[in-house]
């Protein structure tokens, strides 16, 4: 097979573009309107060739077998067409996909992997040209009659009758009762008790989904997508069918119950956005996740990514967003940050393998499958916020990973493993970082003001950061102060997956509003001064229709009122 000489952009670059963000799918899988399959006289392979090595062989390979030159730089990796195994599929478990299954596919990506959707890049007709050619990885299957997929469809009839709610109650016993939660957890977050062994059919390591997060959940969320998936199973991964085994009603109830995860999750956060509003209290702060003073506050998702910027870059982040909330008083601010992570990483590791594996690199993006084995670094977990030291002083932001010499940032970090080691305030450090050409450095002991506490319940952490509005230290540190809009970013690393150092997820600059709640005397003088306006009108009203009626004229009433005054 000859190579490609079609030029493209350098291999960095494209992936950095394609695992620094989530697919962004416009449609279920399922109810993507596929136009008609061409007739294979308007088929073309050496078309389908041109257009396999412009754009896939990259990351599938010259020989389609998953083995491109960035695949070892993707997890999962991608998949190796010449074993005819697809996940995505309306056609039972272990058979072959329907053409339009594989146009389904092209065209709107994999959510939680690097595979994009081509619809913006391929016309339908180039989607099915390469669609043929794909398919002759794998001839020796395709072309036998007695694989005809076409032949093992999987029918998607009717939901059972019955509510919403009581689908999803009697969904959750079928959960329990068929042992999801071995694989996905008691609360679908992907940490069940087998989800750090699991292998794909290549010996590779693979997570079960975390069914709180929707754009990861492969093939759409709502019950249709999820029964069809229960129905014909994910091949090449440890996702089972359950058709055999699981009647069609429980599979549908099943279905209903898995959607509701994501909807629960979704429905409990209040907003999303760049704005964090802080909540005033009265009284002394929360050190505990779980104090009732939280429910006051608002609940701002802020979305992460992939450290992508400086080496080594980190292109397959655990963590793709976490929850924040916040309280104040006259004294002290409190942050409550969330978390999912599968499993509670609290072992400390050789400091010095930590620097090597978080602040150097032999390459751009670290390699995740020598030898055919991924890669894996067991480090704690780890979170901190980020705030410029001059924010008050600059309208230039420093750089969000790690600000730049001459603009610092602070940083409030706590860390599992110094909590279980030595307890919760022990585990809470305040630095500061000029840039990236080395780690932040610690502040001096007399400047460590923060306290806080961290917990893991369910695949989930929930961490209390505290710390005084102002240290009395002047300029060498962060000062808060009421009224204030204040730039923020937020740092997560997820120890079991190898994150150290600058292999972390991160967002973008954020912005804390420390505005103080108006008080109800100031609402009740602006209502007072409208409602006298307005009385004031109708009087006025009342006075220019009596002159109407009575005949006299207005300009002479006002110029009565006039010459009175």
């Amino acid at each position: 097979m000859r190579r490609c000489t079609v030029k493209y952009p350098g291999f960095a670059l494209l992936l950095g573009l394609l695992v620094t963000a989530p697919t962004q799918v416009v449609a279920q899988w399922y109810d993507l309107n596929v136009s008609e399959r061409p007739s294979s006289d308007n088929l073309d392979l050496e078309i389908g060739r041109d257009i396999y090595q412009e754009s896939c062989w990259f990351c599938h390979g010259e020989d389609g077998d998953g083995d491109g030159p960035i695949s070892p730089y993707l997890f999962p990796r991608p998949r190796d067409f010449t074993m005819g195994s697809y996940k995505l599929r309306t056609t039972q478990s272990g058979e072959l996909p329907l053409d339009e299954d594989l146009f389904r596919t092209i065209t709107l990506g994999i959510d939680g992997t690097a595979m994009p959707g081509w619809e913006p890049h391929l016309t339908e007709e180039e989607r099915w040209q390469v669609i043929n050619y794909i398919k002759g990885f794998a001839s020796d299957l395709f072309e036998d009659e007695f694989f005809d997929p076409y032949q093992a469809i999987v029918a998607i009839g009717n939901p059972p009758n019955g509510s919403e709610a009581d689908l999803v109650a009697a969904g959750k016993i079928v959960y329990d009762e068929n042992k999801c939660w071995e694989c996905h957890g008691d609360f679908g977050r992907g940490n069940g008790e087998r989800a750090s062994g699991l292998t794909d059919d290549w010996n590779l390591p693979i997570m079960p989904a975390n069914l709180n997060v929707g754009w990861k959940i492969k093939g759409g969320i709502s019950p249709e997508e999820l029964y069809l998936r229960f129905s014909t199973g994910l091949d090449g991964t440890p996702m089972p069918s359950y058709e055999a085994t699981v009647s069609e009603e429980e599979r549908w109830q099943l279905a209903y119950y898995v959607a509701s995860l994501v909807g629960d999750v979704e429905s409990d956060r209040s907003g999303d956005g760049v704005i964090i509003k802080a909540h005033k209290v009265p009284g002394s702060l929360p050190t505990k996740s779980t104090d009732s003073e939280w429910d006051a506050a608002q609940e701002i998702r802020v979305p992460l990514t992939g450290q992508a910027t400086y080496a080594p870059r980190w292109q397959i982040p655990a963590v793709t967003d976490i929850a924040v909330k916040v309280l104040f008083n006259e004294d002290e601010i409190a942050f409550r940050l969330a978390w999912d992570d599968r499993f509670a990483d609290t072992t400390s590791a050789d400091s010095v393998l930590v620097l090597a594996e978080g602040w150097t690199a032999d390459d751009t993006y670290p390699v995740l499958f020598p030898d055919g084995q991924r890669m894996r670094g067991y480090f704690s977990d780890a979170v901190e916020v980020m705030i410029p030291v001059r924010y008050e002083d600059s309208p230039i932001l420093p750089h969000f990973v790690y600000g730049n010499p001459g603009n610092p940032v602070d940083l409030w970090r706590w860390q599992a493993d110094w909590q279980y080691k030595y307890g919760s305030n022990e585990s809470m450090f305040e630095l500061r970082a000029n840039g990236v050409e080395s780690p932040p450095k610690l502040h001096d002991i007399e400047s460590q003001k923060i306290t806080g506490d961290g917990a893991w319940v369910d695949g989930r952490w929930t961490v209390v950061i505290r710390r005084p509005l102002n240290t009395n230290t002047g300029n060498d540190e962060v000062q808060l102060h009421s009224g204030s809009l204040i730039p923020l970013a937020f740092h997560v690393w997820e120890g079991n997956n190898g994150e150290t150092g600058l292999k972390m997820s991160l967002s973008s600059w954020t912005f804390l509003d420390l505005h103080e709640p108006t008080e109800i005397s100031i609402y009740l003088v602006i209502i007072l001064i409208i409602l006298i306006a307005a009385l004031l009108e109708f009087k006025i009203i009342l006075w220019v229709r009596h002159r109407a009626v009575s005949g006299k004229s207005v300009g002479e009433g006002f110029s009565s009122m006039i010459n009175k005054g």
